[in-house]
């Protein structure tokens, strides 16, 4: 049978190579977990909710670190015929009252050392009438919340098979929540249409099979953490989980123990594998490929990157959004060299275009806005239909970003139309600033915004991180901008910081950053 639904893809493996690894986790929470394994517990929790009154088209919120629970969770859910909601582990109270407010969620999972934020929540999750969470904080819940508790030992007692409920791929599959690192997070509403075609276009352009072994160091919740997921479970591979790249270092010696042949991060794992961790320097013999996304990645770190992989390693340079189930473009590992800096072409079965306001298509290096069509461009935004018609039209998803076509067919972003800021007269890139401070050999990390004046519009300001203390001062980095860009794209204010503020998948939040200066704290 041909998977059309997420989880067939599980089922599928788990009927043709029931023993073989599909997660392996370490500390906290060490195990190996077979596909039949893990299809047996997905099922068990499909069950349980089931019991629970949890039918199709009812939401499912996960709220689990990495591992065999949250894996269960998902698939369970969505083989109950559900929607998972999958939730950001560093949710405060109030943010996860939100989330399950907003997708009126019926039934809460909650993984291992996660549950003191479920409880300080208590009656504003009022909505719930379900949660699943460890034995050991069975009563606590029970006494915070007003729903029915049960916990994962509960699901043990029921039959390990498939259940076969009757959906479809246009049934919804998942509500993920947008970072929120460029404004107010929106749940974007995923068909399993949507994510399996996009899983089929990436484990066709990465020519992943049964032999790989992919570490992953971002979180499932994470749109690029659940295709990493959902692609080594479509190709047979084995995810290599690693729950503490906090210490780089123990993170590349999983990579080494667990002979990993893949390797997935967004732009601040590279800096920090390359800035803060002997990732350079140290043997890969199994490690083939590597894949970056998750937001531009700066010409300097790229190339350092390059350097450090060698040639025999692929690098495949990768653009997406939540919007889009994960993947829009990709650049071949083969036009790397000669292309630092671009974000390839359109991977299988996705189209792009890059438009004028107008709609009508760019010339060749036009700057314009890029828009992205496919089987895997969302639905919509939960409850929010202003907004969905804002990015949803007949030219497809609205990406929000700018960006060119050169004569080779390769697209270049210029960045975010809500990072192009206006100077005087100018209008200026924040990204094209970043990029000139990331040349610098001493920076580590940067965040360019604009803070409102009444004369020029935006005034520049650089929040810089040095790879070590003494690397950078702002009067060298200013000269050393001089020598790149013209004086109204150099930031009249340079400020070092220890760290930038990040969300838990490693994107940085430049809209703290913006409240910050606005208030005038900063």
């Amino acid at each position: 049978m041909i998977p059309f639904l997420v989880h067939q893809l599980l089922e599928h493996q788990a009927r043709v190579a029931p023993e073989r690894e599909l997660l392996v986790t370490h500390e906290p929470g060490a195990g190996r977990w077979t596909f039949a394994a893990i299809n047996a517990a997905a099922n068990r929790m499909a069950r349980l909710l089931r019991e629970l009154g949890v039918t199709r088209g009812d939401r499912v919120a996960i709220l689990a670190h990495n591992g065999v629970e949250y894996a269960a969770a998902y698939y369970g859910a969505l083989k109950a015929g559900a929607i998972a909601v999958p939730l950001n582990t560093a949710a405060d109270p109030g943010s996860l009252a939100h989330y399950l407010g907003d997708s009126g969620t019926r039934a809460l999972v909650v993984g291992p050392r996660l549950e003191r934020v479920v409880i300080q929540a208590g009656n504003r999750l009022g909505g719930l009438s379900a949660l699943i969470g460890p034995a050991a904080a069975q009563e606590a819940f029970a006494k915070a919340l007003p729903a029915t508790v049960a916990t994962f030992g509960d699901a043990d007692r029921f039959d390990g098979g498939d259940l076969e409920l009757p959906l479809i791929d246009l049934d919804l599959a998942s509500i993920i929540y947008t970072s929120g690192s460029t404004g107010r997070p929106r749940g974007a509403t995923l068909s399993h249409l949507n994510i399996v075609s996009n899983v089929r276009s990436i484990v066709q352009y990465l020519e992943l099979g049964a032999h790989d072994r992919v570490l992953v160091v971002l979180p499932f919740y994470y749109v690029y953490g659940k295709s990493l997921l959902n692609m080594c479970v479509a190709a047979g591979a084995t995810a290599v989980v690693e729950n503490r790249f906090q210490y780089p270092n123990l993170a590349l010696d999983t990579l080494e123990a667990e002979r990993c042949t893949g390797l997935a991060g967004v732009p601040s794992t590279f800096a920090i594998l390359l800035n803060k961790s002997n990732f350079a320097e140290r043997p890969r013999p199994d490690l083939v490929w590597v894949t970056q996304a998750g937001g531009g990645m700066s010409p300097a770190l790229t190339r350092r990157l390059i350097e450090a992989l060698g040639p025999s390693r692929r690098l495949h340079v990768m653009y997406g959004a939540t919007e889009a189930s994960a993947r829009l473009a990709r650049l071949p590992p083969a036009e790397l060299a000669e292309a630092v800096g671009s974000i390839g072409r359109a991977i299988p079965n996705v189209e792009l275009n890059v438009r004028r306001p107008d709609g009508s298509e760019c010339a060749d290096d036009e700057v314009g806005e890029l828009f992205a069509r496919g089987a895997n461009v969302m639905v919509g935004y939960w409850n929010d239909p202003d907004e969905t018609a804002r990015v949803l039209g007949s030219y497809g998803y609205a990406t929000g970003d700018l960006a060119r076509r050169d004569g080779r067919g390769l697209i270049w972003l210029v960045g975010r139309k809500k990072d192009m800021l206006k100077v005087g007269g100018h209008r200026v890139s924040a990204k094209e600033i970043e990029d000139a401070i990331l040349e610098h050999p001493g920076v580590h990390e940067v965040a360019v915004i604009g803070v409102p004046d009444e004369i020029l519009g935006d005034r520049l300001r650089a929040y810089v991180v040095a790879r070590e203390a003494g690397a950078v001062d702002p009067p060298g980095l200013g000269s050393f901008l001089r020598e790149r860009l013209p004086a109204y794209k150099i930031p009249d204010r340079i400020e070092l910081r220890g760290e930038l503020p990040k969300n838990e998948s490693g994107k940085i939040m430049k809209e703290a950053l913006r409240a910050e200066a606005e208030s005038g704290t900063a």
